[in-house]
């Protein structure tokens, strides 16, 4: 893992890096490392040292572990990319879950304390409600995962956090976005449709215009047009028509 850390790091610093002169400067990036399931012995920071010619060099890495966040710190912090997670801070008791129906309440009301954290947070415009969605349907289907072998857990979060539903309004979202953007793009046709429309007939008025001048007068085509003050740039596509 701390191989691939470095390498991410690495190439994240040579992409944003600048030359300067004979020198190059990078910067790398403040990483970290997110563990859905620890124990006592995983460590809290992660350590890359670096043996250069110029000398030697460190930098840690802090490791999250999931399971040390609760409800309050992770809305208090703003860590909402925690949330589908959460439910591995309750995984070990998952067999008691299943047997103890006080037990079971109370996991559904942590997770209704969340919901409405959530709907308050769109309500004030802090989240949109795709995002809010969003990140309901990936606890749906990390709890799928995560709880297989647990029917009422399954079910006891799933009745809390809108299961199907969710994954249907969801998906309602998307396509009334998709839907949006087809209307619009069929204004901006007949826009573009009606602005042909009107430079087709204002041709064909030009033109009727220079026949009847030619016709009458016996002028010549370009007479006609600078008798009409046609623009240059619209007459060569007359002349092509008379």
């Amino acid at each position: 893992m701390l191989i691939r850390l470095f390498e991410y790091d690495a190439q994240i610093a040579l992409d944003d890096g600048e030359i300067a002169e004979n020198g190059l400067t990078v910067t790398f990036p403040h990483s970290a490392v997110l563990f859905l399931r620890h124990n006592n012995k995983t460590p809290d920071t992660m350590t890359v040292h670096m043996i250069t010619p110029g000398g030697e060099i460190s930098y840690n890495i802090p490791v999250m572990k999931v399971q040390q966040y609760g409800v309050t710190e992770i809305f208090g912090k703003k860590l909402y990319f925690l949330i589908p997670f959460y439910i591995f801070a309750h995984e070990s008791r998952f067999a008691e879950y299943e047997q103890d129906n006080e037990k079971m309440e109370a996991l559904r009301r942590e997770y209704a304390v969340i919901q409405e954290k959530l709907e308050k947070l769109q309500e004030a415009g802090e989240i949109e409600e795709f995002t809010r969605r969003a990140i309901l349907d990936m606890a749906n289907r990390v709890l799928e995962h995560i709880a297989e072998k647990y029917a009422k857990v399954r079910e006891g979060v799933k009745s809390v956090m809108g299961g199907k539903i969710l994954e249907y309004e969801a998906k309602t979202i998307r396509n009334e976005g998709l839907e949006q953007g087809i209307q619009q793009g069929m204004q901006q046709g007949m826009q573009q449709g009606m602005e042909k429309g009107l430079e087709k007939g204002r041709m064909e008025s030009t033109l009727k215009s220079i026949r009847s001048l030619m016709q009458k007068k016996g002028w010549s085509a370009n007479e006609a047009m600078e008798a009409l003050d046609v623009s240059p740039d619209d007459r060569n596509a007359i002349a092509a028509q008379l």
